[in-house]
């Protein structure tokens, strides 16, 4: 089973210098000393990109950003944050959440945690009650004790983003917009009457109208047409072939075949919606002859078997 969850960590270390400014979590701390380091020395930010870019096996800072390349000299971590979304984005995945940890004597950063979290969430374009930062000291042991040094640590917990939508190129002859999803949620998109005056349907009686559309399915998709439920329930018109298939290596003008089940005689006016158009993903197969099937509870149960006697 394909997980589309990804977890990674990162940890970064700085000497801690005077004449230098400090910044963690791409806001600047007031203290007399600050992170010494090739760009502005932000661990936070630096432990954050290390998880991202983990969690997808794409490297360190250190490969992205050398600390040779003087296109980073003092730059603002920030930007590198920026980087590593735009990096992880490219692979299909998005940042979930950050727990992190800063190693530190002094300063205190509690006062400043509010502002680190909105900065970080609105490079990650995640919430700010996504974004964990905490910090510790050592209890003046070791380096981090003596205030030579900070450290700092981060977990990210990556997914992957919705689909991006499917490029489809069409051809568009008709008096009319091209097709379009109705709401945000919306499997289908209208397809319209292109027809220049009404046309009359008589009870039981079919015909193929025109939509004025062509297009270029990618293979390995196909578009279904589907009758629309508003003008089956309220007109008794319905799809033929429910449902049609538009197979990706088509090129001829998408139309559509219906037929008046009503009692009635129906017309359907230009520019009415006519039936519903759903994109899907087919998967073709390859035959393996063989003598024998496996065996199921049903094996050759037909229609119904399952249902009342």
């Amino acid at each position: 089973m394909n997980c589309t969850y990804k977890l990674g960590f990162g940890i970064d270390f700085h000497q801690l210098v005077e004449g230098r400014d400090l910044f963690l979590g791409g806001v600047a701390i007031p203290h007399t000393k600050g992170a010494l380091g090739h760009s502005d020395a932000d661990v936070l930010l630096h432990a954050i990109c290390d998880a991202m870019l983990g969690a997808l096996a794409l490297g360190d800072i250190g490969i992205h950003f050398p600390n040779t390349d003087p296109a980073y000299k003092d730059i603002d971590s920030k930007k590198l944050l920026v980087k590593c979304v735009e990096l992880i984005r490219e692979k299909g995945y998005r940042v979930i959440n950050v727990d992190s940890s800063l190693t530190l004597e002094k300063p205190k950063i509690k006062p400043y945690v509010t502002a680190m979290q909105e900065t970080i969430a609105g490079i990650l374009g995640i919430g700010t009650d996504a974004v964990s930062i905490k910090a510790t000291t050592t209890e003046t042991m070791g380096f981090v004790g003596r205030e030579e040094g900070l450290v700092a640590y981060a977990a990210v917990l990556l997914d992957t983003m919705a689909p991006a939508l499917l490029p489809v190129k069409i051809k568009n002859e008709s008096a009319f917009e091209l097709p379009a999803y109705a709401t945000a949620g919306s499997a289908g998109m209208d397809l319209r009457a292109n027809i220049s005056e009404p046309l009359s349907l008589q009870p039981l009686e079919r015909t193929l109208v025109p939509t004025g559309l062509y297009m270029e399915l990618p293979n390995g998709y196909e578009a279904q047409i589907r009758p629309r439920s508003g003008l089956a329930i309220k007109q008794g018109i319905t799809c033929l072939n429910t449902p049609g298939t538009i197979d990706a290596d088509y090129r001829g003008e998408i139309k559509v075949i219906l037929i008046n089940l009503s009692n009635e005689t129906q017309l359907i006016a230009p520019g009415d919606r006519v039936a519903q158009m759903v994109i899907q993903q087919v998967q073709q197969v390859s035959w393996v002859p063989v003598e024998i099937l496996s065996s199921t509870e049903r094996n050759a149960g037909g229609f119904g078997h399952t249902g009342k006697a």
